[in-house]
Parts: structure tokens; sequence; C-alpha cells
């Protein structure tokens, strides 16, 4: 599972649970994805914006279908988390703080070797 969500850019994480693969996803300058991978199915949600954290949005839910899930079968699971991609603004991995001025340091001098004198 990380190594497709590494292709796409995220930074991963992954725990097991009790019955449970929990794998962190973030997209670089955004919150979390969370895919919670069990016998059921796979669910993947996205949180709000770190700004307001009072939404989580439910990306994919294989668990709620009828029957077994194959965990294996991520295809749609992908193509979900691509459309979130899609659809976020592009940000630096890094924030920058806003209203910080600019200042370029200037690059030290070449180091002089001593010349003696005899």
């Amino acid at each position: 599972m990380t190594t497709p969500l590494r292709e796409r850019g995220l930074i991963c994480d992954v725990q097991y649970g009790l019955d449970d693969w929990l794998v962190y996803a973030w997209p670089p300058g955004h919150d979390s994805v969370v895919l919670i991978g069990a016998r059921g199915g796979w669910l993947v949600t996205h949180e709000a914006p770190a700004e307001d954290r009072t939404s989580m949005t439910v990306l994919y839910d294989s668990t709620a279908s009828s029957g077994s899930r194959d965990l294996h079968d991520i295809g749609p699971l992908l193509s979900a988390i691509d459309a979130l991609l899609a659809r976020l603004p592009h940000r630096p991995s890094i924030p920058q703080l806003a209203g910080a001025p600019v200042v370029e340091v200037p690059a030290p001098p070449p180091a002089m070797r001593g010349t003696r004198s005899r």
C-alpha cells in the first residue's frame, strides 16, 4: 500500500492495530489521509485543514459492501486518492511564514591561504 502512495508524493506511516492496518499518508502541505484496512475492506478519510478540525471526508469505503473484499484490490482506492490530490491546491512541503521578509545571506568569501615572506 505504501509504495503507490509514496509514488504519488505522499509521506506514509503504517501501524497495525488489533485487527486493522492503519496507514497515515500526508500530501505535501496538507493534513493527513487515513487508510484503515480490515478484513471487510478499506476505509479512506481525509481530515479538514489544520485551521478547522471540524470535518473529515470519506474518500473511499469498501467496508460497507456485502461479501468478502480483497484488501489487495486497491485500484479503486488509489483512484479516490488521485481525485483528492487533483482537487488539493499545490502547496510547498515546507510552509512559508506569512509576512516574513526574505533575506539573502551572502556567501562567505573564499578561504585565503596565508603567505610567508622570507
